[in-house]
């Protein structure tokens, strides 16, 4: 997986990927708070990420203020494939 470069971003990933799989997403305060790394490099790793359409990020319908933070859907179709491919070793 060539996106993830650090373990900031492996971190990222895991999380909004585990929110996702849990039935919601994950708002950008939230992922703050999980203690990845300081705001600034949680923001600009997240940037990143972005930029190369590994995590998507919207706007909540009751509040606009409120960024959503889901895995794209290539994204979640690789993690499924590895999972399958980690099963069967």
């Amino acid at each position: 997986m060539p996106f993830v470069a650090t373990l900031e971003d492996q971190d990222l990933i895991r999380e909004i990927g585990l929110a996702q799989a849990m039935g919601r997403s994950l708002t950008l305060k939230q992922l703050f708070t999980h203690g990845i790394a300081s705001v600034a490099t949680v923001q600009r790793r997240l940037a990143r990420l972005k930029g190369l359409g590994v995590v998507l990020q919207s706007r909540a319908t009751h509040d606009k203020r409120v960024r959503r933070l889901t895995l794209s859907p290539a994204t979640t179709r690789l993690f499924a494939r590895w999972g399958r491919e980690l099963r069967k070793a």
